[in-house]
């Protein structure tokens, strides 16, 4: 055998080597321990189902429905009011389940409240009232708080002035731990204080068994006092602070103070909508003649005024208020005509507007009313009895709409105050048998069959004097100076002149007549003290507004319209000023105004006169007497 060898080239031999090294690392891998796997890659999780507040609300209902226990309904209700606009539909399936609720839902305080609610979201305040009648406490102290907020919201929607005042002072030594709610609260009690009738806030202050209520009712009493005065609301504030220490309406004060005192820049122009022409021509020119007066006095260096003639119709008041807003007016004093001011009420507007009537639909800002109105004399009557400590009242008014229209308005506010009307009726005052008609009212028809009856009995004709009944301590008598100087002679004949005798302004026309009003005498009335010499408080606007000797013009024939133009220029001036601090008055010619923030109406505080030999004069403060046994 023949070996035979060959000589390689030096790049192969290192290939070679190389290639062994590379079959060896091989061979250690193979030989290592494994590595070990990757770990699983999570698997996403499943989405999550949200349920909205709407679809809890439907599966809640449906699980009630099918369920007697009346747990579920309470939870259902509950959704169903949590909701920020619930469906019709869903009201009415948590109605049914509230009724099914044991006591039908009246039980307790809880379901009463979730009754309460279902029902104002239904827009029924009436049956929300029923439903939560005065709240008792409660050992759940958030539930009745909740439902005395409640509730003092209803009252207030009643126009229980009152009540609601009670029940938000009482709700507000439960709200120190929020005091968005707390501020929201006083301010509601601030407004309801400046919506008592006249007087009643004097008697809480010297009454009440509330010492909280009490210092309420003194604050804004001082406050009204002081006015926009720095100094007097200054020390105003002390005072009452010294009386009434570590009161909670401390946390209303600045913000009362900022809205009382804060500079209000004076308007630069006024529009004024009346009817100039028509049937109302001359009270809307005697309101403008009293407009002009006092606007050039106090606003013609830096104002000016802006004129429509609305001929009493509402086109053309909605016509004129849009057309004065596109001029520029920061101020609208009008319309007078209540269908016009009902018409202009609905615009969008955010100009102070002062209209100068009452609206049958509450009136919402920036709108308020001023207004000559029989229905507030009537309740400013009522309230001058009350205040002379008569509580039994006779109402006599002309049959029609005037007497049915003040009758109502000096009954609701008497029975507002804890007084009674114990009789009404209606006369006619040109009637044959006028003398029997007040007779009758009086009760002396009642008073000669008891006289008839006891001589019977006794087998004697007896003699003797009818009295008048003895139930009535006051009487309210309405209608026209012409009216009245027909019925107030029978009230003198059947001897019911020792009882004071309320009337409205309607019983005085406006000028001395001494002879036509001699029967009127004893007669006391709500007046306007511009059209008298002892009580005008600006008697030089007068004579500048009453022009040369001999001139007819329509504030000569009308002056207390001629007084509302006067005052609405004050009011409007600073209307919105008034809107934040209602316990401000205005001192007017017409009478001293407040603002009623719930109803926006100014109310007015008339001065007082009695007709003496035919001729009125200033009422006499103490001149009511005891009436006669």
């Amino acid at each position: 055998m023949t070996l035979t060898h060959t000589n390689m080239p030096a790049r192969g031999i290192a290939a070679l080597r190389i290639l062994a090294l590379v079959c060896i690392g091989s061979l250690l891998a193979a030989c290592a321990t494994p590595r070990p796997a990757p770990p699983p890659v999570a698997a996403p999780a499943p989405d999550v189902v949200e349920i909205t507040p709407l679809e809890r609300a439907q599966s809640l209902l449906i699980e009630a429905e099918y369920t007697p226990d009346p747990e579920p309904s309470r939870q259902a209700i509950d959704a169903v009011l949590a909701l920020a606009e619930p469906a019709q539909g869903l009201l009415l399936r948590a109605e049914r389940l509230w009724s099914l609720l044991p006591g039908e839902g009246l039980e307790n305080l809880a379901d009463r409240y979730r009754g309460a609610r279902l029902a104002m979201l239904a827009d029924e305040p009436g049956l929300a009232y029923e439903r939560l009648p005065p709240v008792d406490d409660d050992r759940d102290r958030s539930l009745y708080y909740d439902a005395l907020a409640l509730h003092a919201e209803l009252l207030t929607g009643r126009n229980a002035w009152g009540e609601a005042l009670r029940a938000r002072v009482a709700l507000d030594q439960g709200l120190f731990a929020d005091p968005r709610r707390q501020s929201e609260n006083q301010a509601a009690i601030w407004n309801l204080l400046a919506a008592q009738p006249p007087g009643q806030l004097q008697r809480l202050e010297q009454l009440t068994d509330d010492e909280t209520l009490r210092g309420w009712s003194a604050l804004f009493l001082g406050l009204r006092e002081a006015g926009d005065d720095p100094d007097g609301f200054a020390q105003a504030v002390r005072d009452w602070d010294q009386a009434h220490p570590r009161h909670p309406a401390q946390a209303l004060l600045p913000e009362l103070r900022n809205a009382t005192l804060r500079f209000i820049e004076p308007p630069r122009r006024i529009a004024v909508l009346l009817p100039l022409s028509g049937s109302l021509g001359d009270l809307g020119n005697a309101i403008l003649e009293g407009i002009v007066v006092q606007f050039y006095r106090a606003h013609g260096a830096t104002g000016s005024l802006l004129v429509f003639d609305t001929a009493g119709q509402p086109d053309l008041a909605d016509a004129h208020y849009r057309n004065a807003l596109q001029q520029g007016a920061d101020r609208v004093i009008g319309p007078l005509a209540r269908e016009s001011v009902e018409r202009v009420a609905t615009l969008d507007s955010r100009v102070p507007t002062l209209v100068l009537n009452r609206s049958s639909a509450p009136l919402r800002p920036p709108f308020a009313a001023l207004s000559l109105s029989p229905e507030d004399e009537a309740q400013a009557a009522a309230g001058e009895a009350l205040r002379s400590g008569r509580d039994r009242a006779l109402v006599l008014v002309p049959e029609g709409p005037f007497g049915e229209r003040v009758a109502g308005a000096f009954r609701d506010a008497f029975e507002l105050q804890d007084g009674r009307v114990t009789a009404e009726h209606r006369f006619q005052a040109r009637s044959p048998d006028i003398n029997a008609q007040i007779g009758s009212a009086l009760g002396i028809d009642a008073s000669e069959a008891r006289i008839r009856r006891v001589g019977r009995q006794a087998g004697l004709a007896l003699e003797a004097d009818a009295q008048i009944r003895a139930d009535i301590d006051v009487i309210f008598v309405a209608g026209p100076a012409r009216d009245l100087r027909m019925v107030v002679p029978h009230l003198h004949y059947h001897r019911a002149g020792r009882l004071p005798m309320l009337a409205t302004s309607h019983a005085y026309e406006g000028r001395p007549q001494p002879m036509l009003d001699s029967d009127l005498s004893g007669i006391r009335f709500p007046d306007a003290p511009w059209l008298y010499t002892e009580l005008n408080p600006e008697p030089a606007l007068r004579a500048e507004l009453a022009g040369s000797e001999g001139e007819d013009t329509a504030a000569q024939r009308l002056p207390r319209f001629a007084a509302l133009g006067v005052d609405a220029v004050r009011v409007a001036a600073d209307l919105p000023r008034y809107q934040r601090a209602p316990q401000l008055p205005v001192h007017g010619v017409a009478g001293n105004w407040t603002l009623q923030p719930f109803t926006r109406t100014w109310i007015r505080d008339p001065a007082w006169v009695e007709f003496h030999a035919g001729l009125p004069r200033p009422a006499r403060p103490d001149r009511v007497q005891e009436p006669e046994e």
